[in-house]
């Protein structure tokens, strides 16, 4: 029997644990050990686990953001087969077992990709992944390259990432291209894993007929235990994310216009529109990448043969990507 070690996040989703679990737990022709790492959840959640058998908990401060959590729960894993994901989320019963079937390490595709729908149901939030031509997309790293998320691809075929919040991974990857940056808080953590993954030859495929129900948004409302709300931190962090990418990834004039456009554009633009509040998202966005900047350029530095030989700004112009 398939073997998947599932490693989910939870912050304050006490609503959403019994459905997550009982899903996991029910999936046809797999055998899931299940970890889930606990960000400071004050809503009774602990407690709740408590009594769960199945599940095996960790702590992580909230903080420090969604892929550090899951890093924390893959020190524990048992499995080769790694599948991450959020608390707020349930699974068609052959979810896993499709993803799985897809892992061909032999072909290079080492990860697998499910398709979400809100939690109801009613209505498609993530399918295949596409890039497309745009003449300045703020949310890309490289950006004349835009995502489109909702593509109408077949079983199988390849996709330049998957969704962070739900995806199935082979540990062999994982750890070849590095694991997780855990400096990310949250947005492109995905981005960055996989653009590693490309560099080093590996494939990511789309799964339609693996189906994850997502209660979107859940999370983003929260507040943080900083007192921030998750929202404004998703900004700031983000945009910090799209120039660590940059910086870590691409060659050097593609490595000034991508930074400066993740975080130094939205700045002049907000001043400009007299959009106070943003401005200081934006500059909060400046100050964590300041920040970040000397562990970027070492990450940078070490990894220099590999950017030259496949610089990152390539991974967003990748013909068989693009839309």
């Amino acid at each position: 029997m398939t073997k998947v070690s599932v490693i989910a996040t939870n912050l304050n989703g006490k609503k959403f644990l019994p459905k997550l679990i009982e899903t996991l737990h029910r999936q046809n022709g797999v055998e899931t050990e299940i970890i889930i790492v606990d960000r400071e959840s004050t809503d009774g959640s602990l407690e709740y686990l408590a009594g769960i058998p199945e599940a095996t908990v960790f702590s992580e401060p909230a903080r420090t953001g969604l892929a550090a959590g899951y890093a924390l729960g893959l020190q524990h894993a048992s499995h080769d087969l790694l599948f991450f994901c959020n608390e707020d989320m349930w699974f068609d019963s052959d979810c896993l077992q499709r993803l799985a079937a897809h892992i061909d390490l032999k072909r290079r595709v080492g990860s697998a990709d499910p398709w979400q729908w809100t939690y109801d149901g009613d209505r498609l939030v993530h399918a295949g992944v596409r890039l497309e031509r745009r003449w300045w997309y703020p949310n890309s790293s490289y950006p004349f390259r835009g995502f489109n998320f909702t593509v109408d691809l077949k079983e199988g075929d390849l996709i330049p990432f998957p969704c962070g919040g739900a995806f199935l991974i082979h540990r062999a990857v994982y750890e070849e291209i590095g694991g997780w940056d855990t400096s990310f808080f949250l947005e492109s953590e995905d981005v960055d894993l996989f653009v590693r993954a490309w560099q080093r030859g590996w494939k990511c495929v789309t799964v339609p007929n693996a189906k994850v129900y997502h209660a979107v948004g859940a999370a983003t409302a929260q507040k943080n235990p900083s007192g921030r709300p998750n929202s404004e931190l998703r900004y700031s962090s983000g945009r910090s994310n799209l120039a660590a990418i940059a910086i870590k990834y691409f060659s050097v004039f593609p490595m000034l216009l991508g930074a400066g456009a993740a975080v130094f554009a939205p700045l002049a633009i907000h001043f400009f529109e007299g959009k106070w509040h943003y401005c200081k998202l934006d500059w909060a966005a400046i100050e964590e990448t300041r920040r970040r900047l000397a562990a970027l350029l070492k990450f940078r530095r070490d990894n220099r043969d590999l950017r030259r030989a496949k610089p990152g700004e390539q991974f967003f112009l990748d013909p068989e990507m693009q839309l």
